[in-house]
C-alpha cells in the first residue's frame, strides 16, 4: 500500500529532526575527541618526524653507507664500541621476537 503524501511528508520531518540530533552528537563527539587528544599532538608531530626521517634513510642507503664508512674512518676505536653495542641490541631484540611469538 502507498504512502500518502500526509505521511510522506511525516516521515521527511522525522528523518530530518534525527538527522539534527545527530549531526549535534558528532560535534559534541568531535570536541571531546580534540580535548582528548590534545595532548597527544606533540608526541605524535615527533614520531611523525621519525618515521619521515626512517623512510628518507631506507630510499636513501648511499647516506648511511657513506656516513657509516666516515665515522669508522675517523673513529675506528669507538665504531667498534658502537657496533658491539648494535651486536648486542640486535641478540636481545632476536630473543625478545622469538619469546613474543614473532618471526
Amino acid at each position: 500500500m502507498p504512502f500518502s503524501v500526509k505521511q510522506y511528508t511525516s516521515r521527511l520531518i522525522e528523518l530530518a529532526a534525527r538527522r539534527e540530533r545527530l549531526v549535534a552528537k558528532i560535534a559534541l563527539q568531535r570536541g571531546e575527541l580534540a580535548r582528548h587528544a590534545a595532548p597527544w599532538q606533540g608526541v605524535c608531530a615527533i614520531a611523525d618526524k621519525g618515521v619521515a626521517a626512517a623512510r628518507f634513510l631506507q630510499r636513501h642507503p648511499g647516506l648511511v653507507a657513506g656516513a657509516v664508512g666516515l665515522f669508522v674512518a675517523l673513529r675506528p676505536r669507538r665504531a667498534l664500541a658502537w657496533l658491539g653495542r648494535g651486536w648486542s641490541l640486535w641478540k636481545i631484540a632476536q630473543r625478545l621476537r622469538q619469546r613474543l611469538g614473532g618471526t
